[in-house]
């Protein structure tokens, strides 16, 4: 079904499609962007599509969505943020907060890899008022570093890519899921333990 969905895109759309896949899984497509980004390679090894172009659509669909995501954030998510901070969860809020400003870079850069993550971070940093040049500055060679693995994994396999990215959605969930909890855990436990001078 997804791929079904993917073909009938690139033969309609054509370069256009690898633009609008990114959108469409910004707003729930049910479809891993790992996926949508092989795929990309994987038409330019099974049909006429140039890697080139096929590459560039992919690659600033990714990132014009993040930036939407951002720009969402920006607008909406200072307000969320602002109430958050009258409720229980202001000292959180607070040492993440701290956290971006000391250490936002690598997380955003780190992010694109991470499922679920990568969509997240953009609006959270837009929400927390991350300057844009900042933000761009690591998450556009982070976000070509991604999209060209998954493109680069879809033209040298277009054939078993699928099999190849079943198994590595687990992993990255997992580490994903890792990823969360240690950042919890550090803004929890370790910058409360800093605090009391222990850690």
């Amino acid at each position: 079904m997804e791929l079904d969905f993917l073909w009938e895109m690139a033969m309609e759309y054509g370069y256009l499609s690898m633009f609008l896949v990114n959108w469409l899984l910004l707003f729930g497509l049910p479809i891993p962007n790992e996926f949508a980004a092989a795929f990309s390679g994987v038409v330019t090894e099974t049909s006429d599509f140039k890697p080139l172009p096929a590459f560039l659509s992919a690659y600033s669909g990714l990132i014009t969505s993040n930036l939407f995501a951002y720009g969402l954030g920006w607008l909406f998510g200072h307000r969320l943020i602002a109430w958050l901070q009258t409720t229980f969860l202001q000292s959180g809020i607070e040492r993440f907060r701290q956290f971006l400003a000391h250490k936002g870079n690598w997380a955003i850069a780190f992010s694109f890899f991470l499922p679920g993550v990568r969509w997240a971070m953009p609006y959270v940093v837009g929400a927390d008022r991350f300057p844009l040049g900042r933000y761009l500055l690591f998450a556009m060679p982070a976000g070509f570093v991604w999209t060209i693995t998954y493109f680069t994994l879809g033209r040298s396999f277009p054939y078993a890519y699928e099999a190849i990215l079943g198994h590595l959605q687990w992993f990255l969930i997992a580490l994903s899921s890792i990823a969360v909890l240690g950042l919890v855990a550090y803004l929890t436990i370790f910058r409360k333990g800093g605090k009391g001078g222990q850690v």
